[in-house]
């Protein structure tokens, strides 16, 4: 038997940054809410935002950055993880209107075999504060806060983010 579409986790490739773009926009617009105001899905560069996972791809910035996807029943794009060894994911996303069908576990257990095949021991994830649906998902899936926190410029407001992270060892 071969394995659905919905069940497949692959690396990223040239032609899959419209769709990374998209669900990260849409992911974050979701997220935020009214506090992106009335211009909320006018106010992310898409074109931008897809420019820089074109270059992600097609260049990673080193050998053990991987960007990797997860495919929905459609054979589409539902989801993506940026992994940046040794510790650090840069982005976890899945599209608001496929969550909850496994698409981030098989991200995060994809993401945590690639960190570990490049030595890591720990995996660390910035993601947004206040966002209920993620850090449900981050505490499920073993993740715990790590007690900081950052602010980043965003489209006329303030994002702020709370970093999360997770044992990759095995245990004894």
């Amino acid at each position: 038997m071969s394995a659905s579409p919905a069940d497949t986790v692959r690396p990223a490739r040239p032609g899959d940054e419209s769709a990374i773009a998209s669900i990260q926009v849409d992911s974050w617009i979701s997220a935020l809410g009214s506090r992106l105001g009335p211009r909320r899905h006018s106010a992310f560069d898409v074109e931008a935002v897809e420019a820089g996972w074109r270059d992600a791809i097609a260049q990673p910035p080193s050998k053990g950055h991987q960007v990797l996807v997860a495919l929905g029943d459609d054979g589409e794009v539902a989801g993506f993880v940026a992994c940046a060894p040794p510790k650090d994911l840069i982005a976890l996303e899945v599209d608001p209107g496929k969550r909850r069908q496994g698409h981030g576990s098989r991200l995060l257990a994809a993401a945590a075999e690639h960190m570990r095949s490049h030595g890591a021991e720990t995996m660390r994830l910035w993601a947004l504060e206040r966002d209920p649906v993620r850090s449900e998902f981050l505490e499920t899936a073993g993740f715990a806060q790590a007690g900081m926190r950052r602010e980043l410029d965003g489209p006329g407001i303030t994002i702020p983010e709370q970093l999360w992270h997770t044992d990759l060892t095995p245990e004894s």
